[in-house]
């Protein structure tokens, strides 16, 4: 029961952490963007050109939250559209330079943020956790 307990309490640490930084991020950033626009511009920067339901299916977005994403993405000049050619129901969204620009911008300010966070660990402690999370990431593959 004990050990339960303790992942229980891990787990939730690891959210409030999570989410702090996640909060942080937003206060820092100058951007009308929330941390889902940014992962789907990462994943197009990544990746290249895309359908709307391949970029839902990696990132663990419902179809239609990417909808709902695409709207200020599109609307902003972050993402362009372009139909197949083939068969114009499907779509390939693609980013655009402005919406480089925005990703490099919202990298530089999540990287200050977890440097913020993290200046509060000593180096052993900094070195211990990335081995922790590096056994779990392994782990998970």
């Amino acid at each position: 029961m004990k050990d339960e307990q303790t992942i229980f309490n891990l787990l939730h640490i690891m959210d409030q952490v999570t989410n702090k930084m996640l909060i942080r991020f937003q206060q820092e950033s100058k951007l009308s963007l929330g941390i889902s626009h940014i992962l789907v511009l990462l994943e197009l920067h990544t990746k290249g050109e895309q359908r709307p339901s391949d970029l839902a299916e990696t990132l663990g977005f419902t179809p239609a939250s990417l909808t709902h994403l695409s709207t200020k993405l599109i609307k902003n000049e972050y993402v362009t559209l372009r139909n197949d050619e083939n068969d114009r129901r499907t779509k390939y969204w693609n980013i655009t330079p402005l919406g480089l620009d925005i990703l490099i911008e919202a990298k530089s300010c999540g990287q200050q943020v977890r440097t913020e966070f993290f200046s509060h660990l000593s180096e052993d402690e900094r070195q211990y956790l990335l081995e922790i999370y590096t056994k779990l990431n392994d782990t998970f593959i």
